[in-house]
């Protein structure tokens, strides 16, 4: 993997552990996550359960648990790639031994909505992976190529006309899609993106009543719920993030006009009852199962909070309005990817 990492990763991408200096508050929060992980032990399971599942299933419960600990395993990339001597090494070891565990025991099956909790694992990859000795290189970057292989041939399989090609399914499946094959190195399938993004807003962002698009979702539409719009926006706004080069004016302005369709019931001026009206049988039965999130109940401003603090960085318009996101309730991943792509005055102490 010469040449280091192939994603975008902002003010980290020069950053110099050996310079003198303090190191920026948010980086130093993922350093501390790192040293508390070192003997951090990965538990992968051979597949996801999330899919179509109630959360109290079994192997839903059983993804869950499996997944608790990527967040440690980010950290200790980043500490592997941007740490001081002795942390760096030891970071390093600890994600590669963690992330070897999770790509000899699972294989992407290609749905997305399992599958995009997997992006901190690929973005690790990406930190790690090229200085890793040839065989252990190879292992991790070909489990990164086959999240976007698999990806293909899950939606080969979906009807042409399904909902799911023009909802958060694909935009889920577009995010992996360009995270692995950027990491991995795959140039014809990364060189594909731009179109299949210019393809998925066509189909995701319809005309609202005045008989043009708006910026609401097809989610939104169908399930009649900010939730799911926020879920079909959040994806495009990581790719902003991660490869910017991948996105084109049109795109741009899609996810703008999406971003920017949410801003009255941010700001307390609209309200919307959540999955009053949706058309999906599944959104009704995990209501009445007890799933706080399927309430019919007024959403919630907070639940787009973490869309948000990201979007501010690749989408400076929503700034003026989102100015009350801008505070220390993340975790420590969505901090620092904050800090690395966001406004230059909230870069403290980066160079």
């Amino acid at each position: 993997m010469t040449g280091g990492p192939r994603l975008n990763w902002g003010l980290a991408a020069a950053f110099d552990p050996e310079r003198a200096g303090g190191v920026p508050p948010d980086l130093a929060r993922v350093f501390q996550v790192a040293g508390e992980s070192l003997n951090l032990v990965a538990r992968p399971v051979e597949r996801f359960e999330l899919a179509g599942t109630l959360n109290g299933h079994q192997g839903h419960v059983r993804s869950d648990r499996a997944k608790q600990n990527f967040p440690a395993i980010f950290a200790l990339a980043a500490a592997g790639r941007w740490a001081r001597e002795p942390l760096r090494s030891h970071s390093r070891a600890a994600a590669a031994s963690a992330l070897i565990s999770w790509a000899e025991a699972y294989r992407p099956a290609g749905n997305p909505v399992d599958e995009w909790f997997f992006v901190p694992l690929l973005q690790a990859v990406d930190l790690v992976a090229g200085s890793l000795p040839a065989g252990a290189q190879s292992t991790l970057l070909n489990w990164a190529k086959e999240f976007a292989a698999s990806g293909d041939r899950f939606f080969e399989r979906v009807a042409g006309n399904s909902p799911s090609r023009a909802s958060n399914w694909t935009a889920r499946r577009l995010l992996i899609r360009t995270v692995a094959c950027t990491v991995a190195g795959e140039g014809a399938a990364r060189a594909a993106v731009p179109g299949l993004l210019r393809g998925f807003v066509a189909r995701n962002y319809p005309a609202g009543p005045s008989g043009e698009p708006d910026g609401r979702t097809f989610d939104f539409v169908q399930r009649d719920a900010l939730h799911y719009h926020a879920a079909a926006v959040q994806p495009l706004v990581e790719v902003a993030l991660y490869a910017p080069d991948l996105v084109g004016r049109d795109v741009r302005a899609a996810v703008l006009a999406g971003l920017e369709f949410l801003r009255p019931f941010f700001l307390g001026q609209k309200e919307h009852v959540e999955f009053a009206r949706t058309s999906v049988a599944f959104d009704r039965e995990r209501r009445d199962d007890g799933n706080p999130v399927f309430r019919n109940a007024p959403w919630d401003p907070a639940r787009s909070r973490v869309l948000l603090r990201l979007a501010r960085a690749a989408f400076p318009e929503i700034r003026g309005w989102t100015e009350q996101v801008v505070d220390a309730r993340y975790d420590p991943r969505v901090k620092l990817l904050a800090a690395i792509y966001g406004e230059p005055q909230r870069r403290a102490g980066w160079p």
